[in-house]
C-alpha cells in the first residue's frame, strides 16, 4: 500500500498544485479555524498557515492544497468524494476508494505519508499510529467555497535500510471559506502526447511543477486517468532508463482502486531529453515505457511520448 500512495500523490496530485508563491508574512494564528482562504495545522510544537491555497472540487475527487511561502512546503489532501462527512481510511477503503493525506518540507527529503496501520512499508512499525480523519463540513456550490477540518500523521523511513521510521503527526487542522474550482488549468504552452496500448492519448490538463529538486509532469485525461513523469531538475540533455521508483521514473494512473490496481510503473523504458532551459523553466523531450502493476499480472506499453512543458 506504501508504494501505491507514494505513486497516487504524484501522478493525480501534481496536476493539482500550483506553482505560484506569495511572499507574505506568515501570521501566528491562535483560534481553533483557519483564517478565511487559508489552510492551517499544528505539527512540531508550531502551527502551520499557508499563504496560498488551492482547491478543486467535481464529480471524483476533492483536492485542496496549502502552500507555504518563503518556505516552499505543503500540505495535501485528496478524497475520492465531493460530499460533505468525515472519512477515515476505513470508510474511504470500504468504498473502494483511496486517499491521498501529506506533508511535503521544502527541503528536498521525502514527504511525510498518511497511510492506513497494517498496510506494509513504514505503517507496520510499532511507532507508527493511523490518526488521519478529514471532516468536509461546508460545500457552498453558489459561492463555490468549501471548509473542514483534519489530522493525520505521515511516516516515512529514516533511510534506505527500511528499519526505521520518522512520523510527524498533524493536529487541529481546518481549511476556512476555501475557493474551489472544477479543475487547474493547464499553463499556456504545454503540450504532451502519447500512445497508450497504441491509442492516442490526449489529455485534457498537461501540468509540470519543480517539487523537491524533481521535474514532475503530469498529464491528466479525465478526472484521474494519468500519465506521469519524474527527473531530476538539473537534468540535460540525453537518454535515461525509466523506473517504478527512483531518479527517472515513467507512471501510468489507470484509476484510483484502493488496492493499488490501477497504477502501473515503468518496467523498461526510457526518457531522452532534447532540451532544457533553466532560465526559462521549460524542458522538452520524449519518452516511452512499458508499465507493470505490482499485484496483478495486467499491462500496458505508453509509446511515441513527447512533450514540452514550463515548470
Amino acid at each position: 500500500m506504501k508504494k501505491f500512495i507514494v505513486l497516487f500523490i504524484p501522478v493525480l496530485v501534481l496536476g493539482l498544485i500550483f506553482t505560484s508563491c506569495s511572499n507574505e508574512k506568515v501570521e501566528n494564528i491562535t483560534d481553533n479555524n483557519a483564517k478565511s482562504g487559508t489552510l492551517k495545522v499544528d505539527f512540531d510544537g508550531k502551527t502551520f498557515v499557508s499563504t496560498s491555497v488551492q482547491a478543486v472540487v467535481n464529480d471524483s475527487y476533492i483536492s485542496i492544497t496549502g502552500l507555504r511561502a518563503p518556505n516552499g512546503d505543503f500540505v495535501q489532501i485528496t478524497l475520492p468524494s465531493n460530499k460533505v462527512g468525515t472519512y477515515t481510511w476505513k470508510s474511504v477503503e470500504a468504498a473502494g476508494g483511496v486517499m491521498a493525506l501529506a506533508y511535503i518540507p521544502s527541503n528536498g527529503v521525502e514527504g511525510f505519508i498518511s497511510e492506513p496501520k497494517g498496510s506494509g512499508g513504514a505503517s507496520d512499525f510499532p511507532k507508527y499510529t493511523d490518526t488521519a480523519s478529514i471532516t468536509i463540513s461546508t460545500i457552498d456550490t453558489a459561492n463555490k467555497k468549501i471548509s473542514g477540518t483534519f489530522q493525520f500523521t505521515g511516516t516515512k523511513f529514516t533511510d534506505q535500510t527500511g528499519t526505521s521510521i520518522e512520523t510527524k503527526v498533524m493536529t487541529n487542522g481546518s481549511f476556512t471559506d476555501i475557493s474551489y474550482t472544477a479543475d487547474t488549468p493547464a499553463p499556456l504552452g504545454n503540450s504532451f502526447s502519447a500512445k497508450l496500448d497504441g491509442v492516442a492519448f490526449i489529455p485534457t490538463n498537461t501540468t509540470a511543477i519543480n517539487l523537491m529538486d524533481k521535474i514532475n509532469i503530469s498529464a491528466r485525461r479525465g478526472s484521474v486517468e494519468t500519465i506521469g513523469l519524474s527527473f531530476p531538475s538539473t537534468i540535460i540533455s540525453g537518454t535515461y532508463n525509466l523506473e517504478s521508483f527512483g531518479t527517472y521514473v515513467g507512471v501510468y494512473n489507470k484509476n484510483a482502486n484502493s488496492d493499488g490496481s490501477g497504477i502501473f510503473g515503468a518496467d523498461t523504458g526510457t526518457i531522452t531529453i532534447t532540451s532544457h532551459d533553466k532560465v526559462t523553466k521549460k524542458v522538452s523531450g520524449t519518452f516511452k515505457f512499458s508499465a507493470n502493476s505490482s499485484i496483478s499480472t495486467e499491462k500496458h506499453t505508453i509509446t511515441e511520448g513527447t512533450f514540452s512543458v514550463s515548470y
